[in-house]
């Protein structure tokens, strides 16, 4: 694969921090929750969604990408988490404030958010953590793994809201479960 390449090439350099994010929005089922079917964008139809490349490559709105990931690590060896997948403001994938403890890749009960930005619509309500899929936390991260600087996690949220519509999507890979999210080139690791 391409990326692979890319991440082990940049990796040995230092080059600019890479990101493998792809994930698929849907409805969430029951119909409690407002859902309008995920339109097709660039970023993919019938609600797949990929965001793959490097710090300022250019997205395919135009405009460059911003990806950043890093770690600020804690006295006792943990370390949060900031990652970064943006194109101009419109579409997103973002992770604040995971606590990780990088010798085993099991996080901390901390403040953790996942922020799924769709068409400038921010789907950012409700926490993340190890714990499947709940109202209280519909985020789930597993498979936490660090090696170097990069970083690998499995994510999959149930209802995942809007601050601003109320409306929410489920988020995972492509036929349910979780989708795999990578990082590399990361800083603090």
């Amino acid at each position: 694969m391409l990326l692979a390449a890319l991440v082990l090439s940049c990796a040995q350099d230092d080059g600019p921090v890479l990101v493998d994010a792809q994930w698929n929005l849907t409805c969430p089922s029951g119909g409690e929750i407002d859902c309008a079917a995920p339109a097709e964008t660039c970023l993919g139809d019938s609600g797949q969604r990929e965001i793959v490349g490097e710090h300022r490559q250019v997205a395919c709105t135009g405009d460059p990408m911003v990806v950043i990931c890093e770690a600020i690590q804690r006295s006792d060896g943990t370390r949060v988490l900031y990652l970064e997948a943006n194109i101009s403001e419109e579409f997103a994938f973002e992770l604040r404030g995971a606590t990780v403890d990088v010798g085993n890749g099991s996080m901390a009960p901390t403040a953790c958010n996942v922020t799924i930005i769709e068409d400038q619509v921010p789907y950012d309500v409700g926490d993340c953590g190890q714990d499947p899929p709940s109202i209280a936390q519909p985020c789930q991260l597993s498979n936490i793994e660090i090696s170097g600087n990069e970083l690998a996690f499995n994510l999959e949220c149930d209802a995942l809201l809007s601050s601003t519509t109320g409306a929410g999507f489920d988020v995972g890979a492509v036929g349910g479960g979780p989708t795999t999210i990578r990082f590399a080139n990361c800083t603090g690791f």
